[in-house]
This record gives C-alpha cells, sequence and structure tokens, in this order.
C-alpha cells in the first residue's frame, strides 16, 4: 500500500512539473501557415511587427535584417523585455527572422522590444 501511495505521489509532482510552462523565445524555421497569412498582410517596410495568435496566447515577433539576429527574454515588474541583437549586417538584403514568444506562466501587461540595447517601437502588430 505504502509503494502505491508514494508511485501515486511521484507520478503526481512529475506531472505537476510538466504542465508549469516557462515563457520562451525560439526562432521558427517553419511559419505555421495562419502566421504567415497575417506576415503577407504586413508592410514589407515594416522593421519589426508582432502576430498575436489570441487561442494560444503566443506572440509572434517579426524582425527585418540583413544580419543574424540573437533574442532573449527578460520579464522585470509587469513589463516583458524583449532583447533583439543584430550582427553580420554586411550584406544589403534584408532577410525576415520570426521569433515565438510562449507567455507561460509569466505575469506582465506590456511588452518593450529593444534592437541592439535601443527601446524600438512596434511598427505594425496584428493578430489571429
Amino acid at each position: 500500500m505504502k509503494k502505491l501511495l508514494s508511485l501515486m505521489f511521484v507520478t503526481a509532482i512529475l506531472l505537476a512539473a510538466c504542465n508549469s510552462s516557462e515563457m520562451s523565445i525560439t526562432q521558427v524555421q517553419k511559419i505555421p501557415p495562419k502566421v504567415q497569412e497575417s506576415i503577407d498582410f504586413l508592410d514589407k517596410d515594416d522593421k519589426l511587427q508582432v502576430v498575436n495568435d489570441s487561442k494560444s496566447d503566443v506572440k509572434y515577433i517579426i524582425i527585418q535584417s540583413a544580419g543574424t539576429v540573437t533574442a532573449e527574454l527578460e520579464e522585470r515588474e509587469n513589463i516583458l523585455d524583449i532583447k533583439l541583437d543584430t550582427e553580420n549586417e554586411t550584406n544589403s538584403e534584408l532577410k525576415q527572422h520570426v521569433f515565438k514568444v510562449t507567455r507561460g506562466d509569466a505575469q506582465y501587461d506590456s511588452i518593450n522590444v529593444k534592437i541592439n540595447g535601443q527601446d524600438t517601437p512596434i511598427d505594425n502588430s496584428t493578430g489571429f
């Protein structure tokens, strides 16, 4: 009986740990079709765009850059800082870089995007 209770307790802990979600940002290689449809309607001259997926509470950050882009998140008080750094911008051809931001358990009301340390306004925001 003790073994069964111990096994159930350990299983409950593991399931609870698997359900806790952390805030994350990852670069997307294969853009979901609904996101691509939203991107297609955005102005190609906009440097920074956001597409919100209201069903899953996920945001897609689209940045146009001639080089590589790295990203990281930082939560402070009720603000989510999305830090994007561009490097190797020797090529003059702009490319779209798409990042998926998962909210997880984070509690924030606003987003602040910094490109190379500079606060940058979002040119266009849309959702589906």
